[in-house]
């Protein structure tokens, strides 16, 4: 095979070429950590009548509220979570472009719904899980266990799995539920009743990761209106030392937060990791 000579006078031009490449794949590495593909639920209404049948959204996509219906395959498990009880959603079946959940609650009150999707096991290089994470709105936890170097080693196992959860007001009455968690490794739990949220509100919620208070971990927030690629950026803040993150509210209608977290897996070998990403869907009125 003939040698390959590179003179100095090609330096130039490969150099550039190089140079194209690089910024070609920062470009697509942008791109692809600004359209993350989330997993939500969006209910048909946030409060229904007494004696109704709760009708919620189930979708993935990278424009929330737009997206593509989830397969009932893909569903672990979904529950509707109220104060005094906890019932399974067996009603699932994808109409249009979402994958409907059903159920109807024995009693007025607040609920939570709670979908788990199934999760994927993959193995990876620790620069892989980081990239991965990048891409898929995981970009604050990834700085994160860069900076405790916490990916040692030359390969790792992460099993990967998507949680949604939003909540839903059935009647005038009833307990409240927006404090309750459905057990996910990673979840959001508002310190204030989100049904009364108003444009010019703030949200205060606590994240758990792994049952407790998410010290400083990121999220990104963003409302249903704004959904249009870099036409709305991600709002990203991080929690304080109580792991609580407060939000203001900007815009009226649906709003979107999410986060990723990523811990050792309980019982696993030293490689093993559990990575979870999560959503919360609430609703925000009108000013007072």
């Amino acid at each position: 095979m003939r040698s390959l000579n590179i003179r100095s006078g090609t330096a130039r031009p490969r150099a550039r070429f190089l140079a194209v490449c690089t910024a070609f794949a920062a470009v697509v590495m942008f791109v692809s950590t600004a359209s993350a593909h989330d997993f939500w639920l969006i209910p048909h209404l946030f409060a229904f009548s007494d004696d109704s049948m709760v009708h919620v959204n189930c979708k993935s996509g990278v424009q929330f509220p737009k997206g593509a219906p989830v397969q009932p395959t893909r569903v672990a498990s979904a529950w509707v979570i109220g104060a005094n009880a906890r019932t399974q959603i067996t009603q699932l079946a994808v109409v249009d472009s979402s994958l409907l959940l059903h159920h109807k609650p024995g009693a007025s009150g607040q609920y939570l719904i709670a979908v788990a999707l199934t999760p994927r096991t993959s193995r990876s290089t620790p620069a892989g899980l980081l990239r991965y994470l990048r891409a898929e709105g995981g970009g604050a936890e990834a700085t994160r266990l860069e900076r405790e170097n916490a990916l040692v080693g030359d390969s790792l196992v992460f099993h990967g799995a998507s949680y949604a959860a939003t909540v839903v007001q059935v009647g005038r009455a009833g307990a409240r539920a927006f404090s309750l968690t459905a057990g996910f490794p990673l979840e959001f739990v508002p310190l204030s009743d989100p049904a009364h949220l108003h444009v010019g509100d703030t949200l205060r919620v606590r994240v758990l990761g792994g049952g407790k208070a998410a010290r400083g971990i990121g999220i990104d927030a963003r409302n249903a209106a704004d959904s249009v690629g870099t036409e709305n950026p991600w709002t990203t803040l991080n929690a304080d030392a109580n792991g609580v993150v407060h939000l203001a509210l900007s815009k009226p209608g649906p709003w979107l937060i999410r986060s990723a977290w990523v811990g050792k897996r309980a019982g696993g070998a030293s490689n093993e990791w559990d990575v979870a990403r999560s959503t919360y869907v609430f609703d925000v009125a009108t000013r007072h």
